[in-house]
Protein backbone atom coordinates (compact mmCIF):
# COMPACT_ATOMS: atom_id res chain seq x y z
CA UNK A 1 0.00 0.00 0.00
CA UNK A 2 2.72 2.67 0.94
CA UNK A 3 4.54 1.62 -2.40
CA UNK A 4 2.03 2.61 -4.37
CA UNK A 5 1.46 5.86 -2.41
CA UNK A 6 5.01 6.62 -3.40
CA UNK A 7 4.86 6.01 -7.15
CA UNK A 8 1.16 5.95 -8.53
CA UNK A 9 0.64 9.53 -8.14
CA UNK A 10 -2.89 8.82 -9.97
CA UNK A 11 -4.05 7.05 -7.11
CA UNK A 12 -2.28 8.64 -4.19
CA UNK A 13 -5.96 9.69 -2.37
CA UNK A 14 -7.70 6.59 -2.85
CA UNK A 15 -4.71 4.53 -1.74
CA UNK A 16 -4.84 6.74 1.16
CA UNK A 17 -7.89 5.81 3.00
CA UNK A 18 -6.42 2.25 3.12
CA UNK A 19 -3.36 3.23 5.25
CA UNK A 20 -3.37 2.33 8.89
CA UNK A 21 -0.81 3.46 11.37
CA UNK A 22 -0.83 2.62 15.30
CA UNK A 23 -0.93 6.09 16.73
CA UNK A 24 -1.20 7.63 20.76
CA UNK A 25 -4.77 7.14 21.32
CA UNK A 26 -5.03 3.85 19.19
CA UNK A 27 -3.39 1.50 21.73
CA UNK A 28 -2.76 -1.91 19.79
CA UNK A 29 -5.53 -1.29 17.04
CA UNK A 30 -4.30 0.64 14.19
CA UNK A 31 -5.83 3.54 13.23
CA UNK A 32 -6.83 5.38 9.31
CA UNK A 33 -6.31 8.73 8.65
CA UNK A 34 -9.42 9.14 7.76
CA UNK A 35 -10.01 8.55 11.58
CA UNK A 36 -7.73 10.28 12.92
CA UNK A 37 -9.11 13.42 11.27
CA UNK A 38 -12.24 12.90 12.56
CA UNK A 39 -10.65 12.96 16.11
CA UNK A 40 -8.28 16.03 15.66
CA UNK A 41 -8.75 18.95 18.22
CA UNK A 42 -10.84 21.82 16.17
CA UNK A 43 -8.04 24.38 15.71
CA UNK A 44 -5.62 21.87 14.87
CA UNK A 45 -4.60 21.88 10.79
CA UNK A 46 -1.88 18.99 10.75
CA UNK A 47 -1.85 15.51 10.70
CA UNK A 48 1.05 14.76 13.24
CA UNK A 49 3.07 11.94 13.03
CA UNK A 50 6.82 10.08 13.62
CA UNK A 51 8.91 7.55 12.10
CA UNK A 52 11.18 5.13 13.40
CA UNK A 53 12.32 1.70 14.05
CA UNK A 54 9.46 0.63 16.32
CA UNK A 55 6.31 1.63 17.90
CA UNK A 56 7.83 1.01 21.58
CA UNK A 57 10.73 3.51 19.89
CA UNK A 58 8.57 6.23 18.74
CA UNK A 59 5.69 5.97 21.39
CA UNK A 60 8.69 6.58 24.29
CA UNK A 61 9.99 10.00 22.15
CA UNK A 62 9.76 12.82 23.94
CA UNK A 63 9.03 14.86 20.76
CA UNK A 64 5.46 12.53 21.03
CA UNK A 65 5.17 13.13 24.62
CA UNK A 66 5.40 16.94 23.95
CA UNK A 67 2.31 16.49 21.69
CA UNK A 68 0.74 13.66 23.75
CA UNK A 69 0.36 16.55 27.20
CA UNK A 70 -0.79 18.98 24.63
CA UNK A 71 -3.91 16.51 23.82
CA UNK A 72 -2.83 16.07 20.20
CA UNK A 73 -2.66 12.52 18.36
CA UNK A 74 0.83 11.64 16.56
CA UNK A 75 0.97 8.53 14.26
CA UNK A 76 3.36 6.24 14.53
CA UNK A 77 4.90 5.65 10.93
CA UNK A 78 7.67 2.54 11.66
CA UNK A 79 7.66 0.64 8.33
CA UNK A 80 10.86 1.93 6.75
CA UNK A 81 8.56 2.54 3.47
CA UNK A 82 6.64 5.01 5.24
CA UNK A 83 9.05 7.98 5.28
CA UNK A 84 8.88 7.49 1.54
CA UNK A 85 5.03 7.47 1.32
CA UNK A 86 4.54 10.21 3.70
CA UNK A 87 7.27 12.57 1.12
CA UNK A 88 4.80 12.16 -1.63
CA UNK A 89 1.40 12.06 0.61
CA UNK A 90 2.23 15.69 2.13
CA UNK A 91 -1.54 16.15 3.04
CA UNK A 92 -4.80 14.38 3.98
CA UNK A 93 -8.20 15.62 3.38
CA UNK A 94 -6.42 19.49 3.65
CA UNK A 95 -4.57 18.87 6.41
CA UNK A 96 -0.81 19.27 6.16
CA UNK A 97 1.31 15.73 7.65
CA UNK A 98 4.09 17.37 9.71
CA UNK A 99 6.63 15.36 11.52
CA UNK A 100 7.02 15.90 15.19
CA UNK A 101 10.62 15.71 14.90
CA UNK A 102 10.55 18.66 12.72
CA UNK A 103 13.05 21.36 14.09
CA UNK A 104 10.65 24.86 14.45
CA UNK A 105 7.92 22.63 15.34
CA UNK A 106 5.39 25.03 16.61
CA UNK A 107 2.24 24.52 18.78
CA UNK A 108 -0.24 26.85 19.84
CA UNK A 109 1.31 28.44 22.89
CA UNK A 110 -0.71 31.31 25.58
CA UNK A 111 1.80 33.91 26.74
CA UNK A 112 3.12 32.51 29.63
CA UNK A 113 4.49 29.88 28.02
CA UNK A 114 5.93 32.44 25.21
CA UNK A 115 7.37 34.44 27.49
CA UNK A 116 9.29 31.12 29.78
CA UNK A 117 10.44 30.40 26.40
CA UNK A 118 11.90 33.79 25.53
CA UNK A 119 13.85 33.90 28.69
CA UNK A 120 15.52 30.10 28.49
CA UNK A 121 16.25 31.32 25.10
CA UNK A 122 18.29 34.17 26.55
CA UNK A 123 19.31 32.41 29.52
CA UNK A 124 21.58 29.90 27.45
CA UNK A 125 22.17 31.95 24.06
CA UNK A 126 26.12 32.16 25.81
CA UNK A 127 26.16 27.81 26.41
CA UNK A 128 25.25 27.42 22.95
CA UNK A 129 27.72 29.40 21.29
CA UNK A 130 30.25 27.71 23.39
CA UNK A 131 28.72 24.24 22.50
CA UNK A 132 29.05 25.51 18.93
CA UNK A 133 32.36 26.08 18.83
CA UNK A 134 33.26 23.07 21.26
CA UNK A 135 31.29 20.54 18.85
CA UNK A 136 31.98 22.01 16.00
CA UNK A 137 31.39 20.31 12.67
CA UNK A 138 30.07 16.95 14.45
CA UNK A 139 26.70 19.41 14.73
CA UNK A 140 24.88 21.66 11.96
CA UNK A 141 23.13 24.13 15.04
CA UNK A 142 22.21 24.29 18.90
CA UNK A 143 19.58 25.69 19.69
CA UNK A 144 17.57 26.20 22.88
CA UNK A 145 13.76 24.64 23.25
CA UNK A 146 11.17 24.23 25.62
CA UNK A 147 9.44 21.46 25.78
CA UNK A 148 5.79 21.90 27.09
CA UNK A 149 6.02 18.42 28.91
CA UNK A 150 8.96 19.20 31.39
CA UNK A 151 9.89 21.76 33.82
CA UNK A 152 13.80 22.21 32.40
CA UNK A 153 14.93 22.93 28.86
CA UNK A 154 16.93 21.11 26.55
CA UNK A 155 19.53 21.95 24.19
CA UNK A 156 19.01 20.58 20.69
CA UNK A 157 21.91 20.13 18.66
CA UNK A 158 21.18 18.38 15.38
CA UNK A 159 20.60 14.51 15.94
CA UNK A 160 21.31 14.97 19.50
CA UNK A 161 19.12 16.27 22.36
CA UNK A 162 21.22 17.61 25.21
CA UNK A 163 18.75 17.94 29.27
CA UNK A 164 19.82 19.18 32.29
Amino acid sequence: MQLGIHEDSTNRKKLADFLRFHSSQSGDEMTSLKDYVSRMKENQKSIYFITGESKDAVENSAFVERLRKRGYEVLYMVDPIDEYAVQQLKEYEGKTLVSVTKEGLELPEDEEEKKRHEENKSKFEGLCKVMKEILDKKVEKVTVTFLHFVRFSSIFCTNHIISF
